[in-house]
């Protein structure tokens, strides 16, 4: 069993969750949209007669592989990965760079003092600056100002001019969008979001694999049942054979031998049905794992290399409740949107609320015949500074009716998550009720097969001395397969209830040594 777990482990590990698994998935189809379908590879192999034996290990690591779905739910979480960053990228610093040139020429109205009838004016500003806004709300501006002016003014005593100016702004909220929580409210939706994408690929993959385990103890049950049919008919055969014989010698009569004719043309026609269905439970494996997107085993017959054990599994009913609201998927995706429904009315609350930022700013200026004399110039002597208040009040209803769904919405949440938590309830009591009666109607059906088989070889003896009749020993056979068929049905029902159980308490993937990373 501990071969079987670790093999399991290494194979999913490889084939689904590393990025060699990705490179895969990409190759199933190229940038042309064209279809990678080979229609004549699939025609060719259904002239073959392939035999595939596979185990149930090997059903698991096939359908996790190439399941579609989760191709499709494992790249969610990735998204929402970067959906955090997006997130993130509100409080990370942005650099500007501007430069502008203007020319000037104006014309003058005291031409005394200007020299000439124009005046004519050149800037060019280069600018650099840093801002963002940090964590707490404060945004922050670092400029660096630069100016080259000259102009054809004979009063100017530098010309060309060099100015620069560095400079700070800094603006604090005091109260509204003020704090560290609002502030992060984005980032802690973004997490919880990813977190949730997490859950819900793990509860996706708890169903398929549930599935998969499902189908195949079902077509273990048909080729079981399949194998039933086949005896109940040979039985059938050699009581028609028996009656042949013994009509041909005047020991039977005509009735006698109609009676298990007509007995084996009705096993005949069980043995058809059966086999049907056992085709039918043959294709169900091959789509949930998928075998039947490979044009070398779509067609295959699959033969099982193994099947249910009848393990004890002693129930537990509230030790089961408390791993269901452990380990749910469901069930902590649940609890991670009402955090995340509390992020929200919290924010919708402020942003009804007035809002007053303080904003200030200081600044050097310095002015020179070159770039280099000018940044000598700047001096705290030569200082600019600022200092105001920016208030504003939310006027409209939009605001408040915002407010007023989110916490609506919130409430709906609660009712959801409460009826959440009594359906969690119910299904696990249902479904350990459903472990414990299948596990008393295996020990009950054994009795009842085990007792079969030794009245009916009692009966056999007895008919060959003609103590039996013919439809007394058509009787028996038929007892015989029911009850035989009766505990071949409880052990794959208590197999298929153990894998709701193990559904139901989350416990799907850690029963079955699957590790699943991001």
């Amino acid at each position: 069993m501990m071969k079987k777990s670790a093999f399991l482990f290494i194979y999913v590990f490889v084939f689904l969750l590393s990025e060699a698994g990705l490179a895969a998935d990409a190759r199933l189809s190229d940038f042309s949209g064209k279809s990678t379908f080979n229609k004549e590879a699939f025609m060719a192999s259904a002239k073959t007669d392939k035999v595939l034996r596979i185990g149930l290990v090997d059903c698991i690591a096939y359908a996790l592989k190439n399941n579609s779905e989760i191709k499709i739910e494992r790249i969610e979480p990735k998204l929402k990965k970067e959906d955090v960053k997006i997130a993130n990228a509100d409080f990370e610093p942005t650099l500007n760079l501007d430069m502008n040139i203007r020319d000037d020429e104006d014309r003058t109205t005291n031409m005394l003092f200007s020299g000439g009838d124009t005046t004519v004016t050149k800037d060019i500003d280069v600018n650099a600056g840093i801002e963002g806004r940090l964590i707490t709300g404060t945004e922050y501006n670092l400029e660096f100002l630069t100016n080259r002016n000259s102009n054809t003014s004979p009063f100017d005593t530098i010309n060309p001019s060099y100015e620069v100016q560095p400079k700070i702004t800094i603006t604090q909220p005091i109260f509204g969008e003020y704090g560290i929580f609002i502030c992060r409210a984005d980032i802690v939706i973004a997490r919880n979001n990813k977190e949730i994408s997490q859950e819900d690929f793990e509860d996706l993959t708890m169903d398929i694999l549930s599935k998969t385990k499902t189908a195949y103890y079902k077509y273990f049950y048909h080729i079981k049942s399949y194998a039933i049919a086949i005896s109940a008919l040979a039985r059938a055969q050699n009581l028609f054979e028996i009656n042949k014989a013994r009509y041909a010698k005047g020991l039977v009569s005509s009735v006698d031998l109609l009676e298990s004719e007509a007995a084996v043309a009705e096993k005949e026609k069980i043995v058809i049905t059966t086999e049907s269905r056992l085709k039918d439970a043959e294709d169900d494996l091959k789509f949930i794992t998928n075998l039947v997107d490979d044009p070398e085993t779509w067609n295959a017959r699959v033969e099982l290399m193994d099947g249910p054990d009848v393990v004890e599994c002693d129930i537990n009913l509230l030790e089961s409740l408390q791993n269901a609201f452990n380990y749910r998927p469901d069930y902590e995706s649940a609890k991670i949107d009402l955090k995340n429904r509390d992020v929200k009315v919290k924010v919708a609350k402020n942003d009804i609320l007035p809002t007053l930022d303080l904003i200030g700013s200081f600044g050097l200026n310095g002015i020179g015949e070159s770039y280099k004399g000018s940044i000598e110039q700047t001096k705290l002597a030569y200082k600019d500074w600022s200092m105001g208040a920016k208030f504003s009040l939310p006027w409209g209803e939009g605001d408040r009716a915002n407010y007023r769904q989110r916490k609506m919405e919130k409430a709906q949440a609660l009712l959801a998550f409460k009826r959440l938590e009594q359906d969690i309830i119910l299904d696990v009591r249902n479904r350990a009720r459903e472990v414990e009666t299948q596990r008393r109607q295996i020990g009950a059906s054994m009795v009842s097969w085990e007792k079969e088989k030794e009245n009916y070889t009692a009966q056999e003896e007895r008919y060959a001395v003609g103590q039996v009749s013919t439809h007394d020993m058509l009787d028996y056979q038929d007892k015989l397969a029911f009850a035989e068929f009766d505990y071949l049905t409880a052990v794959v029902d208590y197999n298929i209830a153990i894998v709701d159980l193990d559904k139901a308490e989350g416990l799907t993937l850690v029963k079955n040594d699957i590790i699943l990373e991001e």
